[in-house]
């Protein structure tokens, strides 16, 4: 039970944070709607991993994070097609300034948009779940 919370709480930081970077996902204020993405998140992440190392595929690293890029990128567009409140917006990268060197500002399409804002979900997603990951 405590790993579903802890994987239920990852994903809804992951979903905020990729709102306050991207701002592509909208749920038409609807509280219902957003807990239903929540939760369909929580179990592909819950169950993912188990059913990766079932296959033989990688459950860590940029492996891992390649695949949970590619079936979080499906699960929001299934979403899309089995909640008409959720859509996946339209939306402009802003001006990012690493190191002093500036990468410019970029239109997304539809697409592009899910795909960052899954590969958002999935780095931090993976990045708590390192945080909390326990010394075996």
């Amino acid at each position: 039970m405590r790993g579903i919370i802890r994987t239920f709480t990852f994903v809804l930081i992951s979903i905020f944070s990729t709102n306050y970077v991207l701002t592509s996902l909208f749920f038409a204020g609807d509280t219902k709607t957003f807990l239903v993405i929540a939760v369909a998140l929580t179990l592909l992440y819950y169950l993912g991993k188990p059913l990766l190392a079932t296959f033989g595929l990688p459950t860590r690293g940029i492996g891992f994070l390649f695949i949970a890029t590619i079936l979080t990128t499906l699960t929001l567009y299934v979403l899309t097609i089995f909640l008409p409140e959720f859509t996946i917006m339209e939306t402009t990268l802003s001006d990012l300034i690493i190191f002093g060197f500036m990468l410019p500002s970029k239109s997304l399409t539809a697409f592009w948009s899910a795909l960052f804002s899954a590969f958002i979900i999935s780095m931090v997603y993976t990045f708590f779940e390192w945080l909390c990951a326990s010394k075996k």
